[in-house]
């Protein structure tokens, strides 16, 4: 089973080629909320193309600027088709788009990222960053996804109690939070009580 996702602009040709290259049986496209004509014209011919070759298609509708969001919803995408071969398609769309796809790439690993050139409709191979998530302990991970903003130790204690996570004491806990917070992962505000904020870098390893 082969899975593209990509992202989409105003020319379905980087896709058209994408599939013709690698083959599809789901084709997963992130269209902006805010579409121009000559867009929707090139989605129909897109439509046209995938219905032609019995492949199924899945619009996406997302809002072009909010990049955490859609870091977190492509990450979501791939992991849904975990069990599938994915190859994941950066070229179309806004730039903030196309990052947030690419991002979402380095830390989910799919099986290839490419852009394609417009002039010739040539996949370029991105590398990926095999480490991503996998560089997180589950420890490390849990109390990641403890902490939002200014959040306390006392609640960051409870969540890890409520998600009966093995090592709950002080130091433990404290080493991990020092650990995070060198990685860039997260912020310690030296309020009173001491409080934890997550960070751009952190929230992508969600």
């Amino acid at each position: 089973m082969k899975t593209i996702i990509s992202t989409f602009g105003i020319s379905a040709g980087g896709i058209i080629a994408s599939i013709k290259e690698n083959g599809c049986d789901n084709l997963i496209v992130l269209i902006s909320d805010d579409m121009t004509n000559e867009a929707k014209m090139e989605l129909k011919k897109l439509e046209d193309v995938t219905k032609s070759l019995g492949i199924d298609i899945q619009k996406v509708i997302v809002s072009p600027y909010s990049l955490m969001e859609n870091i977190q919803r492509i990450k979501s995408i791939i992991k849904s088709y975990s069990g599938s071969e994915i190859l994941l398609n950066v070229t179309g769309g806004r730039k903030p788009l196309s990052l947030a796809a690419t991002l979402a790439g380095f830390v989910s690993n799919p099986d290839r990222i490419i852009y394609v050139r417009e002039e010739d409709n040539k996949p370029i191979e991105i590398p990926k960053f095999t480490m991503g998530e996998k560089l997180l302990s589950h420890e490390k991970r849990t109390i990641l996804n403890s902490i939002n903003k200014s959040t306390t130790f006392d609640e960051i204690k409870k969540f890890l109690e409520k998600n009966k996570m093995k090592s709950r004491q002080y130091h433990a806990i404290m080493k991990h939070l020092r650990e995070l917070a060198e990685a860039g992962l997260i912020e310690i505000n030296k309020t009173r009580p001491q409080t934890y904020t997550i960070t751009p870098s952190g929230e992508l390893l969600r």
